[in-house]
């Protein structure tokens, strides 16, 4: 990815409540910010360099008959096909046309909006509040020491709301339009191919559920729908997505039905009360964040508390009402 495309380079996060918070410092680089926009540009000059016609301003309306794709537009046109890559994202209208479907109480409403604050530019804020979300999170995510971006998801509050709400706590002065999507918590779709017609990224389910982030391994679906679309054209067979990928994206997925079940609430308390920015830093320092499915390292940032004790009984007690509803 060209330097161009990435607007800043994170090093620390900064986990709050509003009143307390645990600071994380690595070394190292544990995540980029990079520019949508640019990045789209970039990928559309490579298709563009290696022959590719690129309708930028079209958007497709329809597809029939996927084993035989044909697509219109908006203004009515039609494309033949061999084979359609749907990478529009997670509402993907088109995907629920053709049979590939989502069960749409995994998708959070979101929004974010760009602000002016001035900050450390390397420290990302991460908002762990009831007020904010109670049910999933709050960020603040500098672009440089002057501008940040601040997003929140959640289906229990209105996330506009709780944009001006961290606006208000951090001292940020939004400006611009705020923008409204959805982020996806349920994990890869059960199929990402119908015919001819194939989904990669969020059209897939291809994010994470516990951050919604889900570019990596958007990169790794688009890669392996090229990969089955060479080999069939070429008269052999792919697998279609990596399995190793599946079950790893299916693994977060348990995570995240573990916090939901525990309740936000109590993963938050337990993270102000039973760990410290020591703990979290070394966690941090050998932590891969796209792939952090696996439980028993993140075990190892609690301290030993008789906190825990009431925690883990508030879990247990949450867990056992969701199993029964």
């Amino acid at each position: 990815m060209p330097k161009s495309v990435e607007l800043n380079e994170l090093s620390g996060f900064r986990f709050t409540d509003g009143s307390r918070e645990i600071v994380v410092r690595s070394g190292h680089t544990v995540a980029k910010v990079i520019s949508r926009r640019s990045f789209d540009e970039h990928l559309a000059e490579l298709c563009i360099s290696r022959g590719v016609d690129v309708l930028m301003s079209r958007r497709a309306a329809s597809i029939v008959e996927p084993d035989r794709p044909r697509v219109t537009d908006e203004s009515g046109k039609r494309y033949g096909a061999e084979y359609v890559i749907l990478a529009n994202g997670v509402a993907d209208g088109l995907g629920y046309q053709v049979g590939l479907t989502k069960n749409k109480s995994f998708l959070l409403p979101s929004a974010q909006c760009v602000a002016k604050k001035r900050t450390d530019p390397s420290i990302a804020s991460i908002y762990m509040n009831a007020d904010v979300s109670p049910d999933f999170f709050g960020y603040v995510v500098p672009v440089d020491e002057e501008h940040c971006k601040i997003g929140v998801a959640s289906r229990k509050v209105d996330a506009v709301r709780s944009l001006h709400l961290i606006a208000r706590k951090e001292g940020a002065e939004i400006y611009g339009k705020h923008v409204t999507w959805g982020i996806w918590t349920g994990g890869p779709i059960p199929r990402e191919r119908v015919g001819n017609v194939i989904a990669v990224g969020d059209a897939a389910g291809m994010t994470k559920a516990t951050t919604g982030g889900g570019i990596v391994f958007g990169v790794l679906s688009a890669k392996s729908a090229t990969d089955t679309i060479f080999a069939e054209v070429r008269g052999g067979h792919a697998a279609g997505v990596r399995q190793d990928v599946r079950r790893h994206l299916h693994s977060i997925r348990r995570i995240r039905q573990l916090i939901d079940l525990a309740g936000p609430e109590v993963v938050m308390e337990a993270l102000f009360t039973t760990t410290t920015s020591e703990r979290l830093t070394r966690y941090v320092e050998g932590v891969d964040f796209d792939f952090h499915g696996g439980l028993a390292r993140g075990f190892r940032i609690i301290r030993p508390s008789p906190r825990l004790i009431p925690l883990g009984l508030k879990a247990l007690g949450h867990i056992i009402e969701g199993l029964f509803k």
